[in-house]
């Protein structure tokens, strides 16, 4: 393998080309290609050019293909029986200072063929068109780092994985040409700024990206100038970086790694050292040229003139001089740089950064004090993994050329990589091990960042816990460092396409950066938790295992609240969603599929019981109090939320129609927010003009039982009724007791016994088979009416992100002009401030009374009848 020497003047890094330990490196060249080294190609997360290519590139055979297994699932496993090609998912970025791994991987599970998915498919025409297919949905980008002078660890790790054999998941597959168009680095809330300890994550439109600077600091500094899309250059560069820091450091405080430098760092006191402009001036800023007196006039100036030896002086101090000394001077070398070529924006990214406040810190005030404010520092959540990510979408056949942000979901299980931390290596894949994990994280009150698996006995690099870096009950690298997950790639999901405006859109309503709001939503998740806990153990049976893995699941997610309510950055921009959402991944993690099932099974059979009186009392009434009554029993019917503790409480003082009853008879308008007789005169008219039907409408439907039963179907059935065609809006995987779109076609085919206009819309549709069977045979009943159809949103949380949805709801909205979003999560908690293309409703009751005072200055079972014509 060739070797790579230091450029004395441009700083890139280098590779060592010999044997350690008698383990020769050419075991990986294979992967790493025949020219070793970091040079200007690989800086950018475009241009990687470290993957090996061969003269044939190996294939996949799809002949007799198939999908099995059990929905339930969320990555359905594809068998390919007369596979032979071994696939190979995975890049190394080898520095001076680090080695940079991201390897891509699929999980094997299990799905069932989904008539309803592949009806709707059918039905609204959804095909990959020039995408590629990727028939398993779901994947993950892993980030991993190990010092170079390590490599034995890192290519452990590699065998331990097996990812030099094609890993050990399943395989895919791709069928279409490669497109140029690879946007990895656009994650949401993936870029950020730091001022003054303070960071704030910014959202950057694709379309105003360009141009920007790059700065990679590593062991030395790269800095590249990006002018699109595959079109960048390297345009200079300083060998004063990362690896300057930790040699001097090394030799200045017997350091013996950088992260123990960098906490060093945290301690210091630069002025012990450094000479600052006060020391000149009595102490006084020198206000004539802008200099502060606790600005830097001469980095280790001090030492020039006091009669100590370096044993005098604090490690500490010596560290976080050394520190600021090279942050200051990378970013006015940065900012010359930015200057030189007319560019305001610029990205630093390398594990120099380590996601350090201070230095992050340092690096910002040099840029904004020289460009006097013009100019803008930014940061990087993947700050160090941009030359492995450029080396591994630089291979075609990984089928990453069509990815788009929206594809990209970014989650933190235990044991995920941690930015800044010791401890390398993907999530804890034997659930075992995990739970085992989270016993001894607790028992002992261990000194743990976070877990790895225990490496067979003879082996190096992987085995017991690495040295802690902090105390107690929550997850964290140091004391500033955010953050890394695991990217999954989901390239079934796509933006909403009824959003009036994409770049104005924030799902979230609630703002978690105020800490007292914060600690109230925090407070909330965790009195809510042992309820949880006892319906998710009882929804396994009950066994040991199950309690086993609730206790698991409990110390778990107390682990990631404790380390949000420390750094809420931590994971990226907080909103109430994505806790929400982080409490359900964490429920999955720990193999609780569905914690409600029975309870939503036993809601659902008591309301259809009782639908078919309702849905007489409806067609008795004239269409104008029938409309009122419609909205009310939504409205009514949406206190069914397990989700909240005033609504748990009620379930024990009456039985589901008791409740429902109750909320209904105390419907009195005006309601909090009332916009019905403005959507009234939209869906009726006034006077004798009666206005055109709406030709779609999509439902999104909230909890299961008497809230889709004996709320949305019958809005539904009116919908329908009216030459509406509908599409009931339901949730992929389950989260608290909402009603999923695997749930739904069952309901819906209940329902449909009792009501001629639901079952001939059900058939239209393809909800009922025989029906969908009749239709195949042209069946003329049938295709006169319009159709119920029921899609899947693309996620599992009682809220949703809007930029991040299925492909078949995608579809269904394009040619809809009305939306309704129903419940807590969908219209208030997430999209109540969204505006939208088309009609829109909101219809919610409110079940928390911070919420109701914060929101719309009401109290608690307040509601919300929000409507909003076409923009």
């Amino acid at each position: 393998m060739a070797t790579q020497t230091e450029d004395p003047v441009l700083g890139i890094d280098g590779i060592k080309g010999e044997e350690e330990n008698n383990k020769p490196i050419d075991k990986v060249v294979g992967l790493v290609g025949e020219e070793g080294g970091q040079g200007e190609r690989d800086m950018a997360p475009s241009a990687g050019n470290l993957m090996h290519r061969s003269g044939s590139r190996p294939q996949l055979d799809l002949s007799k293909a198939a999908i099995q297994g059990n929905f339930e699932e969320t990555n359905p496993t594809i068998l390919l029986p007369n596979q032979s090609d071994d696939i190979f998912h995975l890049a190394l970025d080898i520095g001076g200072s680090l080695i940079k791994l991201v390897y891509f991987s699929r999980h094997e599970d299990q799905a069932i063929n989904d008539k309803r998915k592949k009806t709707v498919k059918e039905r609204l025409g959804i095909s990959n068109g020039n995408r590629r297919s990727y028939p398993i949905l779901g994947g993950r980008l892993h980030f991993v780092k190990f010092e170079t002078s390590k490599i034995n660890d890192c290519l452990d790790f590699i065998y331990s994985k097996q990812l030099h054999h094609g890993g050990m998941d399943s395989l895919w597959h791709s069928e279409l040409p490669a497109n140029d168009n690879a946007v990895i680095k656009a994650i949401r809330h993936e870029a950020f700024t730091h001022m003054e300890g303070q960071k704030e994550f910014v959202q950057i439109d694709h379309n105003e990206l360009f141009p920007y600077l790059l700065v990679n600091i590593g062991s030395g500094v790269s800095m590249i100038k990006v002018d699109g899309d595959g079109k960048f250059q390297r345009v200079s560069g300083t060998n004063v970086g990362g690896g300057t820091y930790w040699g001097l450091g090394k030799l200045l405080t017997k350091c013996k790694s950088f992260d123990e430098l960098l906490e060093l760092s945290q301690r210091g006191d630069n002025s012990a050292i450094d000479m600052l402009v006060g020391d000149i001036y009595g102490g006084m800023d020198y206000s004539k040229i802008g200099l502060s007196a606790s600005t830097i006039a001469s980095s280790f100036g001090k030492a020039i003139s006091e009669n100590k030896e370096l044993e005098d002086y604090r490690p500490e101090d010596i560290s976080l001089s050394l520190l600021r000394m090279i942050s200051y001077n990378i970013g006015q070398i940065s900012y010359l740089n930015a200057l030189r070529f007319g560019i305001k924006r610029i990205f630093f990214g390398g594990f120099f950064i380590r996601g350090h406040a201070y230095t992050m810190d340092t690096i910002s005030f040099a840029v904004h004090f020289w460009s006097k404010g013009e100019m803008q520092a930014m940061f990087l959540r993947h700050e160090g993994f941009l030359g492995a990510l450029g080396a591994f979408m630089s291979y075609e056949t990984h089928g990453l050329d069509v990815l788009m942000a929206h594809q990209l979901v970014e989650r933190f299980p235990m044991g995920a990589p941690y930015t800044g931390g010791k401890i390398h290596g993907p999530p804890l894949g034997d659930l075992n091990e995990k739970i085992s994990w989270m016993e001894k994280f607790v028992q002992k009150g261990t000194e743990i960042t976070a877990p790895v698996p225990m490496a067979p006995p003879g082996t190096t690099g992987l085995g017991g816990f690495e040295v802690p870096l902090s105390k107690g009950g929550i997850l964290r690298s140091d004391a500033s460092a955010l953050n890394v997950g695991v990217l999954h790639l989901v390239p079934s999901l796509e933006v909403f396409p009824l959003l009036a405006d994409l770049k104005m859109y924030e799902p979230n309503t609630i703002d978690l950066s105020d800490h007292s709001e914060l600690e109230y939503w925090f407070t909330v998740l965790s009195e809510h938790l042992p309820d949880l806990v006892d319906k998710a153990v009882a929804s396994e049976g009950g066994t040991d295992d199950a309690k086993r893995r609730g206790d698991a699941f409990a110390r778990a997610f107390s682990a990631h609240l404790g380390r949000l309510l420390e750094e809420p950055a931590a994971y990226g921009k907080l909103g109430l969603a994505n806790l929400l959402e982080l409490r359900e991944e964490c429920l999955r993690e720990f193999q609780f599929v569905d914690a409600y099932r029975s309870i939503k099974q036993r809601e659902n059979e008591a309301s259809l019981a009782v639908l078919p009186d309702l849905l007489m009392e409806l067609d008795s009434m004239s269409e104008e109090i029938r409309l009122l009554t419609l909205i009310e029993g939504v409205l009514a019917a949406n206190i069914f939320d397990w989700g909240a503790r005033a609504c748990v409480d009620l379930y024990h003082k009456g039985t589901i129609i008791e409740i429902y009853r109750m909320s209904r008879n105390k419907m009195q308008r005006p309601w909090r927010v009332d916009d019905f007789d403005v959507f009234k005169e939209r869906m009726l008219g006034s006077g004798d003009k009666k206005p055109a039907p709406h030709r779609k409408a999509l439902l999104f439907v909230d909890n299961a039982g008497a809230d889709v039963v004996l709320g949305m179907l019958p809005l539904a059935r009116e919908l329908l009724r009216r030459g509406t065609e509908v599409v009931l809006v339901a949730n992929s995987l389950p989260a608290l007791n909402d009603v999923t779109a695997m749930e739904l076609p069952d309901i819906v085919a209940e329902a449909a016994k009792h009501c001629d206009i639901l079952r001939r819309a059900a058939e239209a549709g393809g909800l009922l088979v025989d029906a969908m069977i009749n239709n195949l045979d042209g069946s003329k009943e049938n295709s006169c009416s319009v159709p119920l159809m029921v899609v899947e949103n693309g996620c599992g949380s009682p809220c949703i992100d809007l930029r991040q949805v299925s492909s078949e709801l995608a579809a269904a909205a394009k040619d809809a002009d009305l939306i309704i979003l129903e419940g807590m999560g969908r219209a208030l908690h997430t999209n109540f401030n969204a505006r939208f293309k088309c009609d829109a409703l909101k219809l919610a009751m409110v079940k928390n009374q911070r919420l109701a005072e914060k929101l719309i200055y009401g109290n608690i079972y307040d509601c919300v009848c929000r409507y909003e014509p076409a923009r």
